[in-house]
C-alpha cells in the first residue's frame, strides 16, 4: 500500500472566510473524497498533530490515505487540487511505500534506506 500524509494547516484565506462559507467548503470536500473512495481510495483517518513531541510542529493537522499504487497517489493529489484545498491551507504532502515492519533486525531497512553497504 503507497500512503498519502497531507500535513496541514489553514492559510489566511480560510481566516478570511465566515463560518457559513468554511462550513459549505467543507461540506464540499465530501463529494471529492467519498469519489476517491470509490476508485480505491481508503481514508485512514485524519488527526490535529500533538505538539507536545519534541520537534513536531507548533500546530497543523494531518490527513492519512493509503492507495495500491504511486500513480494513484499522483491522481489523488490532482483531485486535492481541484477541490481547491491549496487556496485554503498551507500542505506539505508526503508520498511513503513502507516496508520492514517484520524486520527483526531494523538495521537492515536503515542501510537500505540509506544506501549503506550490508556485510
Amino acid at each position: 500500500m503507497q500512503i498519502l500524509a497531507i500535513v496541514w494547516h489553514p492559510n489566511a484565506k480560510w481566516h478570511a472566510l465566515n463560518e457559513k462559507e468554511k462550513l459549505e467548503y467543507l461540506k464540499s470536500l465530501d463529494d471529492y473524497i467519498n469519489g476517491g473512495r470509490a476508485a480505491g481510495l481508503v481514508v485512514l483517518g485524519w488527526s490535529q498533530i500533538d505538539p507536545t513531541l519534541p520537534k513536531a510542529p507548533a500546530e497543523g493537522f494531518i490527513g492519512v490515505f493509503g492507495v495500491d499504487s504511486q500513480e494513484q497517489v499522483h491522481e489523488f493529489e490532482k483531485v486535492v487540487g481541484e477541490a481547491r484545498w491549496y487556496e485554503y491551507f498551507d500542505s506539505t504532502n508526503i508520498s511513503i511505500s513502507l516496508r520492514g515492519s517484520t524486520e527483526v533486525e531494523p538495521h537492515k531497512i536503515y542501510a537500505d534506506l540509506l544506501g549503506v553497504a550490508r556485510e
